[in-house]
């Protein structure tokens, strides 16, 4: 027992330093390279970008650090009563992180005079962040949050689908904001942004598939179905050295799914025995048109 206290302090610390570190590049890179060029990079963030511009046209000055934590104020309250706790703790760190390091970096911005050169360096920086924080299993709250709470009331939605669409929102309003040209450049930064963020967390593949020999696979299957809304399949095994039968769980996770998959194996038995392999191509409920972050 005492073993299992020292490495679950670690993986806590660990993620919680992706999180900080994480959560500090991603509000540099919009203040450093988005904010000055007034490209919206999508989400809560983005958002704060076009009040920014809206109230320095009527002569108010609204900081992004500061809209960041209004806008996610009541998303934390209403995730919490829905989620619980344990879902919110590491989303409400990179969100207060984030707001920080916005606050700090305000007057660090870089205009390049290139458009390009911000919206690629801004998507590459952020994704980074991005990428980090999806590392430690967490996000920095917004419109993921929003979505989520949307889902948890239209469970025939899946929650990309409705990420997408308050994205989509986002950028319809820089558009009538700052003009087509500008969202154009944006939309690579956002590319980036996601691609970067995919490819560092789980390299080039689209899903994962996890195989998981555990003497707990009851309680396992059980978390891996109510927290990650996946179903788990159990296969009966039957181990040569030992002589034992047991069962095998099969569980196929999305990218950003899989850290999250994997924390909830290692707390419930950091014994298990866990193999992860790449899915290049997964068809059926809950993937593919139906696939969850």
């Amino acid at each position: 027992m005492e073993k299992f206290k020292l490495e679950w302090n670690w993986w806590v610390a660990r993620s919680y330093a992706l999180i900080i570190i994480g959560s500090c590049i991603l509000g540099f890179s919009l203040n450093v390279f988005f904010e000055p060029c007034n490209l919206v990079a999508g989400g809560i963030t983005g958002l704060s970008i076009i009040i920014k511009e809206l109230g320095a046209r009527v002569g108010i000055v609204v900081p992004l650090w500061l809209s960041n934590l209004v806008l996610n104020i009541p998303l934390f309250i209403g995730a919490y009563f829905l989620n619980g706790q344990k879902f919110i703790l590491r989303t409400a760190v990179a969100t207060l992180t984030l707001s920080f390091a916005l606050y700090i970096s305000q007057n660090w911005g870089y205009d390049s005079g290139e458009l390009l050169i911000n919206a690629v360096y801004g998507g590459v920086t952020g994704g980074i962040g991005i990428g980090l924080v999806l590392t430690a299993s967490a996000t920095t709250g917004g419109t993921d949050l929003l979505a989520a709470i949307i889902h948890y009331f239209c469970r025939h939605l899946s929650t990309a689908m409705l990420l997408f669409a308050c994205d989509f929102v986002i950028m319809v309003l820089s558009v009538l904001v700052f003009g087509m040209n500008l969202a154009l450049y944006a939309l690579i930064g956002v590319f980036l942004n996601s691609w970067i963020a995919d490819r560092l967390v789980d390299g080039f593949n689209y899903s994962k598939a996890l195989f998981i020999i555990s003497d707990h696979s009851e309680k396992i299957s059980s978390r891996l179905m109510q927290e990650l809304d996946r179903g788990v399949t159990g296969i009966p095994v039957y181990g040569k050295y030992t002589g034992k039968q047991r069962e095998m769980l099969l569980v196929v996770t999305s990218l950003r799914q899989a850290a999250n998959a994997k924390r909830i194996v290692r707390e419930i038995d950091p014994n298990a025995f866990l193999i992860v392999t790449d899915s290049n191509e997964v068809l059926g409920e809950g993937f593919a048109d139906h696939d969850r972050l």
